[in-house]
């Protein structure tokens, strides 16, 4: 029980890493402890539809820290876009190649990877930023993110997608024997469908739009139906583990306040 709450909260608190790497690399720079006792609190508002939530709630965080909400807003859409970005490239270099008929299912994955790579360039969305504030006659962010804070992100990201791919893997094992190419197929088909969730934001935590993506990606390695059934019992095991780690950071956050 508590072996597996452990296990299937460790790609959570890479997600929170990946978060904090960004906020390091914009100078915002609250103690560990403090920054991912926010992040697990602010997480369980993404259950909520809208999906914003959990970005009201770390730019109300900010201001504890003494951090703008614009500049909170603007660390909140790069954490986005890093998670959206590298879960779509994870995808689109695992599934062509890992999944039965991947190349001719998931080739226009490839065409993605160069915009996305522009995107994620670290001037890029607080350019954009600066340029939409204008407009709304705001103040500007100010605020540039260094390339080690970026890259960064970036590696905490995927080492997320590996062990969302490793936890998906482990329940796969009950309908067939499991390999390199099932957990890569495995931890693409999770970055690609956690991402699509993300970028669906009516969806409460991508709620339906995750589960179908991954009955697409594992049906042809286990069966649709028994693929949908690991995508629900995953979503049920991770929403645990997000209830887990926010009842931790609260019991943290209220130590550290």
């Amino acid at each position: 029980g508590s072996e597996m709450c452990i296990r299937d909260s460790v790609g959570t608190m890479l997600i929170g890493q990946t978060w904090v790497a960004l906020l390091h690399g914009m100078g915002i720079r609250p103690s560990l402890r403090d920054s991912h006792s926010v992040f697990y609190v602010s997480q369980l508002g993404k259950y909520l539809p809208g999906s914003v939530w959990p970005v009201v709630a770390q730019m109300q965080f900010g201001l504890r820290w003494g951090v703008a909400r614009r500049t909170m807003l603007g660390a909140n859409i790069l954490f986005m876009g890093v998670v959206v970005a590298s879960g779509i490239s994870v995808g689109a270099l695992l599934l062509p190649w890992s999944s039965p008929e991947g190349l001719d299912r998931y080739w226009w994955l490839l065409l993605l990877l160069v915009p996305l790579a522009v995107c994620l360039h670290p001037r890029v969305v607080p350019g954009v930023l600066d340029w939409l504030f204008a407009r709304l006659g705001r103040e500007p962010l100010n605020v540039r993110l260094t390339a080690r804070g970026l890259f960064t992100a970036i590696g905490w990201a995927v080492l997320a997608w590996v062990a969302f791919g490793l936890h998906l893997a482990v329940m796969m094992q009950s309908y067939a024997s499991i390999g390199l190419l099932e957990v890569a197929a495995a931890t693409g088909g999770m970055a690609l469908a956690w991402a699509a969730g993300i970028a669906f934001i009516p969806a409460p935590a991508g709620a339906g739009i995750r589960e179908g993506l991954l009955a697409l990606t594992l049906g042809p390695i286990i069966g649709v139906p028994e693929a949908l059934t690991v995508a629900l019992a995953s979503r049920v095991l991770l929403l645990l583990a997000d209830v887990l780690l926010a009842a931790l950071g609260a019991v943290v956050g209220r130590r550290t306040s």
